[in-house]
């Protein structure tokens, strides 16, 4: 098939350090994305639609083409739309900036290559970040429905009822940067990207800790290890078949973002309300009694409790910096899990799917890279 115009998308960085230290990861990522794609035959003309003037000055340098945010509110699906009509692309492949930071070349081809007129091929159905569709009319006519990325596998496959692929589960499929734990745990990854590979130096060495005891957890055998939120059913399967582990499994409100029910305020939480029933520090005595580590998608217990907290108080949290939280209730649980008497590593979907996934693949690969 003919090749396919790519666009990538960066978001605003956000002004404080936790927020900018994110950004600097999704742009490494972006331009290690950016070079793999220049290699490959099946991709088109590589275009950048960047929030911010630095990324997108950035992307330029490195062969990307620019172009123009129109003004008002984002909303992922117009703007995607307003693109395909202004340009006349009959398909796209589309990325989140940081959304395949271990997607190498021969994955990315094969991913292309799946793709065909109403056969759109995607990471994850559940909660896509990128996507080849070889037919714009659906991205089109459903633009309204995408208020985000997230829900755009779901939503061609049940609404638009097309024959979407979603690809095997793996770190290359599943991992992406949307918060500082998903970056760090792909430090020492064997595919992560030369740009990328450089940025993890700086991981902050508390979650560089967090992470080696956490992946001393994995390496042993008989130990327990707990995985609380919208945990990957491929994570969990990966973790119970390929070590010799006890897992935890505490699964809920997988697909809340893609169902509409954050946004609706219908999420309810199980562990969320034992965390806000006990308090942060209880809750942390009474997992650390039945684990040797834990992996927590906290933002179930965001959406469940409310309001949702900002960018820069969930990462700061995620890094451990609870004297950089505003939200009274994040700080508190940001300061619980500090002082927990286990490895406790939070984050969001990222950390209990891709990020779980890339960190047992580093094991495999006998990579030193978290220590």
């Amino acid at each position: 098939m003919d090749p396919i115009p790519v666009l990538l998308m960066l978001p605003p960085a956000g002004g404080t350090r936790a927020e900018a230290w994110v950004a600097r990861a999704r742009r490494a990522a972006a331009l290690d994305l950016l070079a793999r794609l220049h290699e490959l035959r099946e991709a088109g003309p590589v275009w950048v639609l960047a929030a911010e003037a630095d990324d997108r000055r950035e992307m330029e340098n490195h062969g990307a083409r620019a172009l123009a945010s129109e003004p008002g509110d984002f909303h992922f699906g117009r703007a995607l739309a307003s693109i395909l009509e202004r340009e006349g692309w009959p398909g796209v492949a589309y990325f989140g900036g940081a959304s395949a930071p271990l997607a190498d070349g021969g994955f990315l081809r094969e991913a292309f290559r799946h793709a065909a007129p109403g056969r759109p091929v995607v990471n994850n159905i559940h909660s896509t970040d990128w996507a080849v569709v070889r037919d714009s009319r659906a991205l089109i006519d459903l633009a309204d429905r995408f208020p985000t990325d997230n829900p755009l596998g779901w939503v061609l496959a049940h609404e638009a009822r097309l024959e979407v692929y979603e690809l095997p589960a793996s770190a290359a499929s599943r991992a992406d940067i949307d918060t500082p734990t998903d970056a760090a745990l792909l430090r020492g990854h064997p595919a992560a990207g030369p740009e990328l590979r450089t940025f993890l130096e700086e991981v902050p060495q508390g979650v560089v800790s967090t992470i080696a005891r956490l992946r001393g957890v994995i390496s042993t055998a008989a130990r327990t290890l707990a995985v609380i939120g919208r945990v990957s059913s491929d994570a969990w399967q990966a973790l119970e078949s390929r070590r010799r582990i006890w897992v935890r499994v505490f699964s809920e409100e997988r697909g809340m973002l893609a169902s509409g029910r954050l946004a609706r305020g219908e999420v309810r939480s199980l562990i969320g309300g034992m965390v806000d029933r006990v308090g942060p520090e209880a809750f942390m005595r009474e997992v650390a009694g039945m684990a040797d580590g834990v992996v927590w998608d906290t933002r179930v217990w965001m959406a469940q409790r409310g309001p949702w907290p900002s960018a820069s108080d969930r990462f700061a949290a995620d890094l451990g910096l609870s004297q950089e939280v505003a939200d009274p209730a994040l700080r508190t649980l940001t300061e619980a899990v500090a002082g927990a008497p286990i490895p406790v590593l939070t984050g969001g979907h990222g950390v209990v799917a891709g990020g779980l996934l890339a960190m047992l693949e580093s094991i495999e690969a006998g990579s030193g890279g978290a220590g």
